[in-house]
């Protein structure tokens, strides 16, 4: 079920082929490729003429520059986001802010014009993007290259071509690709695990003395100095199907083979390669934008939130909360089944997938409501279950996936049909399915509103969570 769910997000109008090609040819942008402008404007300036220069800043020395005076660059230009502008006239909406209080997919289509000039902010020389890929399948690039957006598509292409550093997309190789890397990129992207017990498992360009450069050094050395660093993918936000348990002991090289981990999670344990306590030059942990592969909505909107000086509202797993606040099983086009009690034996069958090994009970994020392929469809939708791709812990957390979850309720062991017949049965009585489903424990009942005359400390609470 995997493999299909996979084809199936990263399925798009464009074959990767075109996607590439069209990306990696100068017709496509009138600047030349790794363009090496030199200002970076705070207050929205787009040439060096123009710049402050006590504030214009020259890119041979950024990475010279105290984390104190990046931080006030950065506060200067939060200061003039109220009314959504700057005083140069460039838009500074936050779009996660706006993401949270919308109709999922709407804010890229209702604010095109304004994602596109964020990200203007790469193109024009101002800002500057690296993008790494350690233990990667490269699922979440391919995301990103096949997210339908015709009106954006000349910023976007131009974007890609003015980013100082990534893989799979740059036109340069070998030492002009390294040399072209940002020394303090205001935006550091990492893709797929980083592996610290076997690091040359992922390594990138070469040490002073010849040797490979492991990935885990790259990220040790360009984190500190960015202003941002986001994680793409579960692989670099918790560790992904890299950590996935080394049930075996194959070759006695410990829980998993490589030693994988996330940037500052390891599945759901806050022990990356960065440590829980590192911030980046904006004050933030890393930024997790999980999925396997990640939505095209959540990098985009993201990084142009990010690009135009808003801190994200994250959630425990440092996670945008507009995007992973949602619970996939809420909004299932299949529920109706679960509250029946109706459930399918295999994907295909007619009923609800739990007992199929659907994870939506327990999975975040609003792609039921967002959808994927330029909005046409999700995994649900073709009879897929969930396998909860979003989650920190997804691999091991959810295998096999083709079996159903327990969980540990505070009724004890519950399964998806007890679940969804103690609905029916509720439902009966007129207390409904739903207020059970969440007694049951399928889903969370964190925020509950009180009923009146109940105290937060009266109402019933989940056991800890097993999966």
């Amino acid at each position: 079920m995997e493999t299909i769910s996979v084809y199936y997000v990263c399925s798009e109008y464009k074959t990767l082929t075109d996607t590439v090609l069209g990306l990696c040819t100068s017709e496509s942008s009138s600047r030349p490729y790794a363009s090496q402008y030199t200002v970076s404007s705070p207050g929205g300036t787009d040439s060096c003429e123009e710049a402050d220069p006590t504030n214009g800043l020259v890119r041979d020395d950024r990475a010279d520059r105290r984390r104190g005076d990046r931080a006030g660059e950065l506060m200067t230009s939060r200061s003039a986001v109220d009314d959504g502008r700057t005083g140069g006239g460039r838009s500074r909406r936050n779009f996660l802010q706006l993401a949270a209080g919308v109709a999922a997919g709407t804010v890229v289509s209702g604010y095109t014009a304004e994602i596109g000039a964020a990200f203007e902010q790469v193109t024009d020389g101002d800002l500057e993007v690296v993008w790494l890929q350690g233990q990667s399948c490269t699922g979440c690039t391919i995301s990103v290259l096949q997210g339908g957006y015709p009106s954006l598509e000349e910023v976007l292409s131009e974007f890609r071509l003015e980013v100082t550093f990534h893989p799979t997309i740059m036109p340069e190789a070998g030492e002009p690709a390294i040399e072209a890397m940002s020394e303090a990129p205001d935006v550091l992207i990492v893709e797929g695990s980083i592996p610290v017990d076997i690091p040359e498992a992922a390594t990138v360009g070469q040490t002073a003395d010849g040797a490979s450069k492991p990935m885990v050094d790259w990220v040790d050395e360009l984190a500190p100095e960015s202003e941002y660093v986001i994680a793409v993918g579960n692989c670099a936000s918790f560790g992904g199907w890299p950590a996935a348990e080394n049930r075996r002991d194959l070759y006695g090289l410990g829980e998993n083979v490589t030693g994988a981990r996330g940037l500052q999670f390891e599945k759901r344990e806050d022990r990356g390669v960065l440590g829980p306590d590192f911030t980046s030059g904006a004050g933030l942990p890393v930024v997790n934008l999980a999925g396997c592969p990640v939505h095209p909505d959540y990098v985009l909107l993201t990084i142009a939130t990010v690009l135009n000086g808003h801190v994200p509202e994250l959630d425990e797993y440092n996670r945008p909360k507009p995007f992973y606040e949602p619970l996939v099983h809420d909004n299932c086009p299949l529920r109706g089944y679960f509250d029946r009690g109706e459930f399918a034996e295999k994907p295909g069958d007619e009923g609800c997938l739990i007992k199929a090994g659907c994870a939506g009970p327990y999975t975040h994020c609003d792609d039921q409501e967002r959808l994927w392929n330029d909005g046409t469809s999700v995994c649900l939708n073709v009879g897929a279950p969930c396998i909860g791709c979003m989650e920190p812990g997804f691999w091991d957390r959810f295998a096999p996936m083709d079996e159903e979850i327990e969980r540990q309720s505070f009724f004890g062991p519950v399964t998806a049909e007890q679940a969804g017949w103690a609905g029916v049965a509720a439902a009966g009585v007129g207390i409904g399915a739903h207020a059970v489903r969440k007694a049951t424990g399928y889903g969370s009942v964190e925020d509950e509103p009180t009923t009146e005359g109940e105290s937060p400390d009266e109402r019933p609470t989940e056991e800890t969570e097993e999966r």
